[in-house]
């Protein structure tokens, strides 16, 4: 009975936080979301994530609809003294964000070694991000610090196309 109470605290457990770059190497690769993910614009969105050896990893998105490209950020998730996702709408100034050390996994999250949440209180918006992956699917989130507002982002892992590959 002990060692059953024992395996459902853990279960139930909020996750540890990622502690180096590798820890997130699950994030590795290229998304897409299924045509259209906006089905007022008919927007797509792309995010790239290049895995180590580097001491950072990768990233940049773009979106795309109407036969153009409507946006596009620069990201990457590095160490400084903790993991922090840095990102760059459009090229601007970079914005941090702090790793959350006990994100609380969601529901769904099969897998907590595979849900990380990056939170800067300071922004204005997004406040909050967050990314699970789930087999083939990965799921972005960016919301207000208290998760109002959220926008869900629903990735597919796609083969990555000649042009996307660094």
């Amino acid at each position: 009975m002990r060692s059953l109470l024992f395996l459902l605290a853990l279960l139930s457990a909020p996750c540890a936080a990622a502690q180096d770059i590798s820890d997130l190497r699950w994030l590795s690769g290229c998304w897409r979301t299924e045509a259209p993910s906006d089905p007022e614009s008919g927007a797509t969105y792309t995010e790239v994530w290049i895995a180590p050896p580097a001491p950072m990893l990768l990233g940049f998105g773009f979106t795309v609809g109407e036969g153009e490209v409507q946006g596009w950020e620069q990201t990457r998730i590095e160490v400084n003294g903790r993991l922090e996702f840095v990102a760059m709408p459009l090229g601007g100034f970079p914005v941090r964000f702090q790793i959350v050390e006990a994100a609380e996994r969601p529901e769904n999250a099969r897998h907590a070694d595979n849900y990380v949440v990056f939170e800067n209180p300071a922004h204005d918006f997004p406040q909050r991000i967050s990314y699970m992956r789930d087999g083939n699917r990965l799921t972005a989130e960016i919301s207000s610090i208290d998760r109002s507002d959220a926008y869900t982002f629903e990735y597919r892992r796609i083969r990555c196309p000649a042009n996307l590959r660094p």
